[in-house]
């Protein structure tokens, strides 16, 4: 008995079968965008809690106090990121995935994504003027380890500042102005900032939740 011959399809078969493939398209890519994003925030989070435990090795060596903001040499700076780089050996975990920051600065070096809360912790001026005269604070000193922001995703302040765009410094929330070399969190994490908390938990927060509208304006960021 002779085989059946094979029916192609017909153009509105074709069409269905097109628009079926559009509609599903339509609902799958925001769950996959959704899931690269979720992906990124928790691998930014991690590259926190590594950065921010770099800190407490260092700590470890150095009479349990923090390290500097930066300090001079005779022919550059060092920044914090490259005095705790010996404690991590990787600096991919300077960086947040999904950050919009740039991985390089000016000079071309490796930059971080992650900002200090220099100012309370080491007592540097906003003028880097005490660089050599600056104090960092021990691991213990402030009164709620736990309530005090250590680090945290930043970006810099000032739109296209001679320093580049990371934030590797962080200005106060009682600071109402920018600062070229001075940043902000960045909220780069599914629209929420990563902070390492002097305690050492990490977690994401909206800024509203700990940096803008607070009372005290710097309840987060000071020693008390």
């Amino acid at each position: 008995m002779p085989s059946a011959k094979s029916r192609a399809f017909t153009l509105i078969e074709l069409l269905v079968v097109i628009a079926i493939i559009a509609i599903l398209a339509a609902i799958l890519f925001p769950v996959f965008s959704r899931a690269k994003a979720a992906g990124k925030a928790t691998a930014c989070t991690s590259n926190l809690k590594n950065l921010g435990l770099s800190f407490h090795l260092y700590g470890a060596d150095y009479d349990d106090r923090l390290p500097p903001a930066a300090y001079g040499t005779s022919t550059s700076f060092v920044l914090w990121h490259d005095v705790i780089d010996p404690y991590l050996k990787n600096k991919q975990v300077w960086h947040c995935p999904g950050s919009e920051v740039s991985e390089k600065d000016l000079s071309g070096a490796i930059t971080s994504h992650f900002g200090y809360n220099v100012q309370p912790l080491t007592g540097i001026a906003l003028d880097f003027s005490n660089l050599d005269t600056q104090s960092p604070v021990s691991f213990t000193q402030p009164e709620s380890t736990s309530e005090t922001v250590m680090l945290t995703s930043a970006k810099a302040s000032v739109e296209n500042s001679f320093c580049g765009d990371d934030g590797k410094f962080l200005l106060l929330p009682s600071q109402n102005f920018d600062a070229d070399c001075w940043g902000r969190p960045d909220p780069a994490a599914l629209e929420k900032v990563v902070i390492f908390w002097m305690d050492g938990h990490v977690k994401r927060q909206a800024l509203g939740s700990f940096y803008t509208d607070q009372t005290p304006a710097d309840k987060y960021f000071d020693l008390e």
